[in-house]
C-alpha cells in the first residue's frame, strides 16, 4: 500500500487532535500520514527541510499560514494545497476546504486532493494497437516475469496480444519452449521468424525507400501461437549477433510494422536495461511503459542515475518517457522502505514478492501465481483503459471496488 503524506496547519490544537483521533480510528486513514503544526516557525522549518527529499503530497493550512508559505517559496515547490477556510477568504473554490464539516468528508477531500502522479498517456477504447514496454534501470528486476504475466492476462481478457522479447540474452525461452513443445504443434520455421521478418523489412525499405509495405496478414508467417500465454510470440533469435546489430531505426521499424499490421490489440515489449539501439527504439516507439523498480538502495540509485543521464543527454526523450511511464515496485514486501531517487517521482503500483519463484523448475509455477495474477490484472486495467465509464461499457476490464478482469 502506498501511503500519501499530508501536512495540516492550524492554530487550534483541539482541531488538530480531532483530526488525528478520527484518522487513527478509521480505515481510510491508513492511506494518509499526517504531520501537523500549530506554529508558523515549525511549519516553515519542516517544509524547508523537505527540499531535496520526497515532498508532501498535500498541504492543508489556515489562511495566515498558507499565504506566508506560498509567498516564501511554497508556490514554486509544486506541492498541492488547500486553504482550511471558514468561508470569508477570497480563494478559488477548488482550493477551499471548509474547516467545520464532518471529519469523514474532510478526509475524503484530502485523499482526492493529494498530489497525483503526472497524467499518463493512456490507451483508450477505439485506439489502434497499444504497445507496452516493460523496462527497468536494473537487470534482474523481473521484467520478463511481469511481461509474460501481462501478455497472459490480457490474452485471457480477450485481447489479441503479441509478446516480443528483445533481450540480448533472453530469459523467456525456457517458458516459451516448454509451452510450445507440450502443445504438440510443429513449427519448422519457428526459430527463424523474427530473423526473417527483420531481413524482409530491411529489403522492403531498400526497395521502396523508407515507406514500409505492410500486408495485414503477413505477420502470421513469422509468429507462433502460444496457448499457455494466450498470445502470439516470436521465437527468440538464436544468433545473438543479429540482436547486437539491431539499430534504433531497425527496432522502430519493426515495432511500426507490428503496430500497423492490424493483427493485435496489444504488443508487450520485453528488452534489455541499457542504452543500446534496441532499447532506444523501444523508448521511442512504445505507447506506455511499465517501469519496474526494486525496493533496495542499489536499485533506487541506478534508477536515479538513469533518469539523470537521460535528462542531461536526451531531455526531450526524458520528458516523453516520464509521461508514458507507470512506476511499479516489483518484489514488494509490505512497505517501501527506501526513498525514491527524486522528489517528483511517484509509485503507481506494486507487485508482490513470490518466495516460491526462488527455486523455479516449472513454468506453470511462475505463470499461475494467483496473488501475482491479481495484481497484474490491476496493472493491465490501469494501462489499457482509464475512464470508469468506458470500463463499464467495454466489458473487458472492469473497475469496481478493485480491478478485475
Amino acid at each position: 500500500m502506498i501511503v500519501l503524506k499530508a501536512v495540516l496547519v492550524s492554530k487550534d490544537r483541539d482541531y488538530i487532535s480531532a483530526w488525528f483521533d478520527y484518522v487513527q480510528g478509521n480505515s481510510s486513514g491508513l492511506h494518509v500520514r499526517f504531520t501537523a503544526f500549530s506554529q508558523w516557525d515549525s511549519f516553515r522549518d519542516y517544509m524547508n527541510e523537505q527540499e531535496g527529499r520526497e515532498l508532501p503530497d498535500l498541504v492543508i493550512a489556515e489562511p495566515e499560514f498558507l499565504n506566508n508559505w506560498l509567498s516564501n517559496g511554497g508556490e514554486a515547490s509544486g506541492v498541492p494545497w488547500l486553504m482550511l477556510s471558514e468561508g470569508l477568504e477570497e480563494v478559488d473554490e477548488a482550493k477551499r476546504l471548509m474547516k467545520f464539516q464532518p471529519l469523514p468528508t474532510l478526509l475524503d477531500a484530502v485523499i482526492h486532493a493529494c498530489r497525483q502522479p503526472r497524467r499518463k498517456k493512456m490507451h483508450r477504447p477505439g485506439q489502434d494497437t497499444l504497445s507496452i514496454g516493460v523496462v527497468s534501470a536494473s537487470g534482474g528486476s523481473g521484467k520478463t516475469a511481469v511481461a509474460l504475466h501481462m501478455a497472459k492476462q490480457l490474452g485471457l481478457a480477450g485481447y489479441a496480444v503479441l509478446y516480443l522479447n528483445l533481450e540480448t540474452l533472453d530469459s523467456a525461452l525456457p517458458f516459451l519452449e516448454k509451452g510450445l513443445s507440450r502443445s504438440g504443434q510443429h513449427h519448422p520455421d519457428a526459430e527463424t521468424g523474427l530473423s526473417r521478418l527483420l531481413y524482409d523489412l530491411k529489403v522492403g525499405r531498400k526497395e521502396s525507400g523508407k515507406q514500409l509495405q505492410v500486408q495485414s496478414k503477413a505477420v502470421d508467417g513469422y509468429v507462433i501461437r502460444h496457448e499457455g500465454l494466450k498470445s502470439d510470440v516470436f521465437w527468440p533469435l538464436s544468433n545473438r549477433k543479429e540482436l547486437l546489430q539491431m539499430t534504433r531505426d531497425d527496432t522502430s521499424n519493426l515495432l511500426r510494422y507490428l503496430t500497423d499490421c492490424g493483427q493485435y490489440d496489444v504488443l508487450i515489449l520485453d528488452g534489455d536495461s541499457g542504452w543500446d539501439g534496441r532499447s532506444e527504439g523501444v523508448l521511442d516507439a512504445a505507447d506506455a511503459f511499465v517501469w519496474l523498480v526494486e525496493d533496495d538502495i542499489s536499485a533506487m540509485h541506478r534508477w536515479g542515475q538513469w533518469l539523470q543521464h537521460a535528462e542531461r543527454t536526451k531531455p526531450d526523450l526524458y520528458e516523453s518517457v516520464l509521461d508514458r511511464s507507470r512506476f511499479v515496485v516489483n518484489k514488494y514486501r509490505d512497505n517501501v522502505v527506501n526513498a525514491l531517487p527524486r522528489p517528483d517521482l511517484h509509485l503507481d503500483a506494486v507487485l508482490p514478492y513470490i518466495p516460491s519463484w526462488k527455486q523455479l523448475s516449472q513454468e506453470e509455477i511462475m505463470l499461475s501465481s494467483p496473488i501475482f495474477q491479481r495484481e497484474v490484472k490491476r496493472l493491465c486495467a490501469m494501462l489499457v483503459q482509464d475512464d470508469e465509464e468506458e470500463l463499464k461499457q467495454t466489458g473487458r476490464i472492469q473497475k469496481q471496488d478493485r480491478w478485475a478482469l
